[in-house]
């Protein structure tokens, strides 16, 4: 009989499930729409304005995104101090985050016109960040689905704005602004969901406050080191490939984001319950083995699909003709995906059980790495083959490996056991057992070759027990709770 830790795995992703789905497909058609109106050039001026605001917007999260969660899972019975003071310093650091975003654009030798767009970018994204406090009590409070309907709200207004302002003759500026937009949106709904759940919000506390820039310390390290990685990609890129290469590669980024989402959501789904059997062994070890079976086989699904449908997922985003480069280091991202996949749940779980100063050290380690390859062999990769991002992608790749051992190796003894190991070693076996008699078949097209995917898939995911019979059963019990029963309730006789 399945565990009620996975149990309450399965219902906080089908949660989310309904959310993912439409936030994917809006992502999708914003990226379109956006990678539609700019060329190569201009895509790469805009995700050197996205990688700055990015890094700099760390320091306002300041680890409060995994630390309040997981306070708030626990039962904090100041919570209401806690948001407060949580917004408190995230309106502080958005000044210093401002002047930080300026300061390493003209650092860095950009244009004003950069300057200009990285300000706006930091500006923009103030209603946005103003929401994740609250969004932290719904998910410590298992309520996901109001999480996913407030980010679904954001994100629709973000796409219909940004198709409205380029329609009509917008640029780059409109459509920074117009994430704004999206963040408001989201902020509003947050608001509204938190009164209806009695969520109080109290002014700050200097005892909360303190706790909550001394424990996000650490945390502020790590996210710092991980987006430092995402600024350095682009900065080597443009220096030693150029601007059209940065074009090809944000292209990449934001297609792979899509495709990594499901993986991400899963984590924030679990990280309460992580949180929780944090503080015992058996219970950390079989949380970790419920989030790794799902994740697994979401990677090795992920990773096959990428693999052999990049070329048409890139015609259908971008258009034919315009981004060939993109599918060529989306096709070599793909072959990473259960490795990454690994990481992530090795990662969430460090985190769970206090290990951010570790997670920071690896951390480092791993970007200073990924950094002085990176300068070493782009330049060569892009003389020799034209493409400087398809060696960034490898690169980064290869680096998770250490970073899978380091990880294992702090964590604490047991934790990780031989069914979440033996589940990795299944998910890449299947995706390969797909990838490699489909790969011959490409050229029958993609609409025969989809639902072959899905049956060849299927089939080795069962052959090497990746999916097992009682995952099978688990989601008809979720299909029979969630549609079935109302139905039945409905058709009983009164009395």
């Amino acid at each position: 009989m399945r565990s009620n830790t996975t149990r309450l795995l399965v219902r906080n992703v089908a949660h989310l499930a309904v959310g993912q789905v439409v936030t994917t497909a809006i992502a999708v058609l914003l990226t379109a729409v956006i990678g539609r109106a700019l060329d190569p050039a201009q895509l790469g001026i805009f995700y050197t304005v996205f990688a700055i605001s990015s890094f700099v917007y760390v320091i306002v999260e300041w680890g409060q995104g995994t630390y309040l969660v997981r306070e708030m899972a626990r039962g904090r019975v100041d919570e209401p101090e806690l948001i407060g003071s949580a917004l408190l310093l995230r309106l502080a650091a958005i000044v210093v985050s401002s002047m930080i975003a300026v300061a390493v654009a003209l650092a860095m030798g950009y244009s004003g016109e950069i300057v200009w767009f990285t300000l706006l970018a930091v500006v923009a994204g103030i209603p946005g960040t103003l929401s994740v406090p609250l969004g932290c009590s719904f998910r410590g409070r298992d309520r996901m689905d109001i999480d996913a309907f407030a980010t679904s709200v954001g994100k629709a207004i973000t796409l219909i704005a940004t198709y409205l302002a380029l329609r009509f003759g917008g640029g780059l500026t409109e459509v920074i602004l117009m994430g704004g937009a999206g963040g408001i949106a989201t902020l509003l709904v947050a608001i509204a969901a938190a009164s209806r759940l009695d969520i109080a919000v109290k002014a700050p506390a200097t005892k909360a406050f303190g706790e909550i820039f001394r424990h996000g310390a650490p945390l502020t390290a790590f996210s710092l080191v991980l987006a430092s990685q995402s600024f350095l990609d682009i900065l080597l890129l443009s220096a030693l490939a150029g601007a059209t290469v940065v074009g090809w590669f944000g292209a990449f980024r934001s297609i792979f984001g899509i495709v990594i989402s499901p993986a991400m959501i899963l984590l924030g789904a679990t990280f309460p319950a992580l949180s929780r059997a944090s503080r015992s062994l058996p219970d950390l070890q079989r949380m970790i083995d419920a989030t790794g079976r799902i994740m697994f086989i979401a990677a090795a699904s992920t990773s096959s699909a990428l693999y052999l449908f990049a070329g048409d997922i890139v015609a259908i985003v971008f258009g034919h003709g315009r981004f060939e480069q993109t599918a060529s280091i989306l096709r070599v991202s793909a072959i990473f995906i259960p490795l990454l996949c690994f990481v992530m749940i090795l990662a969430s779980a460090m985190n769970a059980v206090g290990r951010n100063k570790e997670m920071a050290v690896i951390s480092i380690v791993r970007v200073t790495f990924c950094a002085v390859m990176n300068w070493l062999i782009i330049g060569y990769w892009q003389q020799k083959f034209g493409n400087g991002a398809i060696a960034l992608v490898i690169i980064a790749g290869l680096a998770e490996i250490p970073a899978t051992i380091a990880c294992m190796a702090l964590l604490p003894k047991g934790a990780v056991g031989l069914t979440t190991r033996i589940n990795f070693v299944r998910a890449n076996v299947a995706s390969l057992c797909t990838v490699v008699p489909l790969s011959m078949l490409q050229p029958i097209g993609l609409f025969y070759l989809a639902p072959l995917f899905v049956l060849v898939f299927a089939l080795t995911a069962m052959v090497t027990r990746l999916v097992v019979p009682s995952d099978l059963r688990l989601a008809m019990e979720l299909v029979r709770g969630r549609v079935l029963a109302p139905q039945e309730v409905k058709s009983a006789p009164d009395g």
